[in-house]
């Protein structure tokens, strides 16, 4: 449970069948409590003792058959473990009682506490505060996709030219309107929602999260094969799924999904946000939610910063381009850049 993380453990240690779960007493107490705040649910109430008995293990061992799908339930709840995790889940949603003002014991109280009120209350206060967690993760994902822009969609041809000119080293005002045109179609770099157009890329969502969506999310956390491959196809075949894709990406880590996706009429990813001039990855996404101007001047600094895309710029070396702006699997951009400026000189 992503809202746990950052939290202090509420048991120390794991509680359940005798032999394979440590069982202080504390711990215990509170594991009773929780089952009790969701007893419509188990049928029975548990005498809240400090005591692991056959009573409890059963309890838990049922609770991993039926709510959690076990096969073969171990009758065990660790401190980090699913099933504790399911267990929060459930009490939250559960009011808490009311309690006079005292002393919170310590979360990691090893010695014990047989005191009932002052176990209750504990576990009171960090369901609490897992509340607030969801509450704050609820409204940052309300944030990320309401639609934040001034307007400002499209860039003009003056703002491609003062781009070339902030940019310097003889590179041509087309060079920088033909990545606008191969990276995002055209000189919009925003959507009928009026977010930016963005592309998912799971690979990296894989990699941010470190493997733990293989298995429960395989469309959003998937090893690379090729470039645009099923999975990108499904997420991002248009920009309505791919903000579908990235609210559900989001839900589970923030940072992460917003790292894992190309931005705006440039596509930079949100993983380059230092190299963007920004100092974390929300700031960059705030700031290209805004207007194509400030994703022109995102591009314009994660540029500046690689001399061998200045270089091949300048040079008009397309396929350097590509690779440096796209990566070693660049597909046929560096041919669609070529076509792309060549147009625009055709044009003058």
């Amino acid at each position: 449970m992503k809202s746990l993380q950052g939290l202090p453990r509420l048991i120390s240690a794991s509680v359940g069948a005798p032999g394979k779960a440590r069982n202080l007493p504390a711990d215990v107490q509170c594991i009773q409590y929780l089952f009790n705040l969701i007893i419509p649910k188990m049928g029975f109430a548990l005498q809240e003792n400090g005591k692991c008995d056959g009573q409890l293990v059963q309890c838990i061992s049922q609770y991993q058959f039926r709510h959690l799908k076990y096969a073969h339930p171990d009758g065990v709840i660790d401190p980090t473990g699913r099933t504790f995790n399911s267990l929060i889940e459930e009490a939250v949603k559960v009011p808490v009682r009311a309690f006079p003002a005292m002393r919170i014991p310590s979360f990691l109280n090893a010695l014990g506490n047989n005191n009932v009120d002052a176990v209750q209350a504990t576990v009171n206060v960090y369901l609490s505060q897992v509340r607030a967690v969801i509450e704050a993760e609820r409204r940052n994902r309300q944030l990320m996709l309401q639609a934040t822009c001034d307007g400002g969609t499209t860039l003009s041809d003056t703002d491609f030219q003062n781009a070339a000119k902030q940019l310097g080293n003889g590179i041509s005002t087309n060079v920088v309107k033909a990545f606008a045109t191969v990276e995002s179609g055209g000189k919009v770099g925003f959507g009928p929602a009026k977010l930016p157009i963005i592309a998912f890329e799971g690979h990296h969502f894989r990699k941010y999260t470190n493997h733990i969506y293989d298995q429960s999310h395989p469309l959003l956390s998937y090893v690379y094969k090729k470039k645009a491959g099923p999975q990108w196809q499904t997420n991002n075949k248009d920009q309505v799924k791919a903000w579908e894709t990235m609210a559900t990406a989001f839900a589970l880590d923030q940072e992460a999904a917003l790292m894992s996706a190309s931005w705006g009429m440039f596509q930079v990813m949100g993983f380059n946000f230092a190299s963007c001039g920004f100092k974390t990855v929300f700031e960059l996404v705030a700031a290209l939610k805004v207007n194509a101007g400030n994703q022109l001047k995102a591009y314009i600094s994660f540029c500046s910063k690689s001399t061998a895309l200045m270089s091949a710029m300048k040079n008009k070396d397309f396929t350097a381009m590509a690779r440096n702006y796209n990566g070693d699997d660049y597909g046929n951009y560096d041919v669609l850049m070529k076509q792309a400026y060549e147009a625009f000189e055709g044009k003058k």
